[in-house]
């Protein structure tokens, strides 16, 4: 029984096709089976319980499901768990299946904070990403949600694929701006060995988009929308409390296929397949395919790593005080190194990342753990 607030992430695997620069693990045309997943999932959810601060329902495309299989999932989360008041629940939705149906739904259901994935507003680039909605389709995605009374909405955009400008990186920015979104995740396009991208052995400039990168957080600024991690942005007041959560080092609870989850130094993740992740649910109540235990000097340096992807950074001390031990000397000195080279700077109590630093942390984080 969990009984502290926790943030629940459920993952929902099903999308119509995967998408060529997708890493996730999906169930690309199987929602034959979104029944069977969410008897599962709701098999999964039953031994446990507690004070929910957060849920975060992503995938995949969560929006695909039934009005029935959500009406379903969203019985059995709250069957289970105390969702506290003001919570803050959270859904992926794509432009194609986003109707003034779902939307009237889902809000009903309880969700507050839709994350939509435009993507971007150029069908030329749309069609690059092997996305299956049109520019016309993403406006009019939005336009349904602030309708249906959505007022936290993130609007999602992939930048820096081969030949792309600077200046259409910024066009493209521009009209998504011009939304008026609450929040923006931005995100330059990065090639994982899981995805169609990679297979066709495409590249990036991983110079030029660097500097898209400085350029997008430049206009961001000027749009008074503000840069609180590496790829997100808000407006105050709208910056996501669950992803804070993940950056802050906090324990959180997956569930669903390929979920994973952190409580108390214990990490542990369930099968990545749909047939596995049925299968197991199915005759042992457990989807559950292995795990790990932290030692807290462990957590400690995790925290701090993922701390510096928070344009505050992180205070030092108070990590050391949470987790009851000091940073080793050694690893010290290599932050020291990183000041000193200008990737990391002390500001009050913090250390943080520079701006030349962001675009670095994976192997600044690999020399720190």
């Amino acid at each position: 029984m969990m009984n502290n607030g926790i943030s629940l992430y459920i993952h929902i695997p099903f999308c119509a096709s995967k998408c060529p620069y997708c890493s996730f693990a999906v169930a690309a045309g199987q929602l034959k089976h979104e029944v069977e997943y969410c008897d599962a999932l709701a098999r999964e959810i039953a031994p446990k319980g507690g004070r929910a601060r957060t849920i975060y329902i992503g995938g995949g495309t969560p929006s695909c499901l039934s009005d029935d299989a959500l009406m379903r999932l969203f019985a059995g989360l709250r069957a289970r768990f105390d969702i506290e008041g003001g919570a803050e629940i959270s859904l992926e939705m794509n432009p194609e299946s986003v109707d003034r149906g779902k939307a009237r739904l889902v809000k009903r259901l309880g969700v507050n904070r839709v994350s939509l994935g435009i993507q971007s507003l150029n069908d030329a680039t749309l069609q690059a990403l092997g996305r299956r909605h049109c520019t016309d389709d993403a406006r009019r995605a939005y336009e349904v949600l602030r309708a249906e009374g959505f007022a936290n909405i993130n609007v999602d955009m992939i930048y820096g694929l081969p030949g792309q400008s600077r200046d259409g990186v910024l066009e493209d920015l521009g009209n998504l701006l011009a939304l008026g979104s609450e929040h923006c995740s931005l995100y330059a396009l990065n090639i994982e060995e899981r995805s169609l991208f990679f297979a066709r052995r495409l590249g990036v400039d991983n110079d030029a988009q660097g500097e898209l990168y400085d350029a997008v957080c430049c206009r961001m600024e000027e749009a008074g929308v503000k840069q609180y991690e590496v790829s997100n942005f808000a407006r105050p007041g709208f910056e996501s409390a669950h992803n804070i959560n993940y950056w802050e080092g906090g324990d959180y609870a997956g569930l669903g296929m390929a979920a994973h989850s952190h409580m108390a130094g214990e990490r542990y993740w369930n099968a990545d397949t749909l047939p596995k992740y049925l299968e197991l649910m199915r005759d042992k109540g457990s989807a559950r395919t292995g795990g790990e235990t932290l030692s807290s000097a462990e957590r400690l340096a995790e925290a701090f790593c993922f701390g510096l992807r928070m344009n505050r950074g992180v205070d030092l001390g108070r990590l050391e005080q949470r987790f009851g031990l000091e940073l080793p000397f050694e690893k010290k000195e290599v932050l020291e190194s990183f000041i000193e080279m200008n990737l990391l700077e002390e500001h009050d109590d913090f250390i943080r990342a520079t701006s030349r630093g962001r675009l670095l942390l994976d192997e600044l984080a690999a020399r720190i753990i």
